[in-house]
């Protein structure tokens, strides 16, 4: 799959399944085993974000919109119902609900502000889980592998990373 960049949901998901437990045994070696200190792998998780991501629109897909729940907090909230004209309180009565341990989360999957063209209708307001997603440019990549194994079937942005990752440093391992 080297340098191939695949985009279609429905087989990312496929090779998603498929690939689960080989993508857990290369996370145990990415903790455990890759040579790399934890800046130099956040680093080059950057660098091959950035290379995948100039190949890829998110308004083609906007599956994570469309399939993911949207985690909120009282600053996303705030934001959000001033952007609408509403109060905080007719916000979150209208587009927030909350899990038992107190997790805000939008209430609709998809997420009620992805419009029909796959564009957010709220984007420069939208929240910092938003604005964070893919989390590949945030420092402490090796802690979030369980997370990125759980993304490759959601992001065709995380299952391109991830598979440039597992062909640089597994590929040899996989060949034995």
């Amino acid at each position: 799959m080297k340098d191939q960049i695949i985009r279609e949901i429905p087989l990312i998901a496929r090779y998603s399944r498929h690939n689960e437990p080989e993508d857990y045994r290369f996370r145990a070696f990415v903790k455990t085993g890759l040579n790399l200190s934890n800046d130099q792998l956040d680093a080059l998780v950057r660098e091959t974000t950035d290379q995948v991501w100039k190949e890829i629109d998110c308004t083609t897909c906007a599956n994570c919109c469309k399939t993911l729940r949207i985690v909120v907090d009282n600053n996303d909230i705030r934001r959000l119902a001033a952007r609408l004209g509403m109060s905080f309180q007719q916000f979150s009565r209208k587009y927030v609900r909350a899990e038992a341990d107190k997790t805000k989360f939008l209430a609709s999957t998809p997420c009620q502000f992805l419009a029909a063209d796959n564009r957010c209708t709220v984007y420069d307001d939208r929240p910092q889980a938003c604005r964070d997603f893919p989390y590949l440019h945030d420092p402490g990549f090796r802690s979030r592998t369980l997370m990125m194994i759980e993304n490759c079937a959601t992001c065709p942005i995380v299952f391109n990373v991830w598979q440039r990752l597992k062909d640089r440093f597994w590929s040899q391992r996989r060949a034995k």
